[in-house]
């Protein structure tokens, strides 16, 4: 019994750490917090592209966030 317990707490643990990890996060941008708010930045950005540089909006239904930092349509 006590292993069924230590493996249950080991596999919660690394579904929390997965988690915190982005593995479940099927956006295609991530939300960097920066001091009082949170920029969207998407996961292939242009890494010479400070953070503050990035939108602190998410992008709209048929929008996008280009590497550079730009909302842009999606057609």
């Amino acid at each position: 019994m006590r292993w069924v317990f230590f493996t249950l707490i080991i596999i919660f643990f690394g579904l929390v750490i997965a988690d915190s990890l982005g593995t479940f996060n099927t956006k295609p941008y991530d939300e960097i917090p920066h001091g009082d708010h949170v920029h969207y930045v998407p996961k292939n950005r242009d890494p010479n592209v400070s953070i503050s540089q990035f939108p602190t909006q998410p992008p709209g239904p048929g929008e996008q966030i280009t590497p550079q930092g730009r909302i842009v349509r999606v057609e």
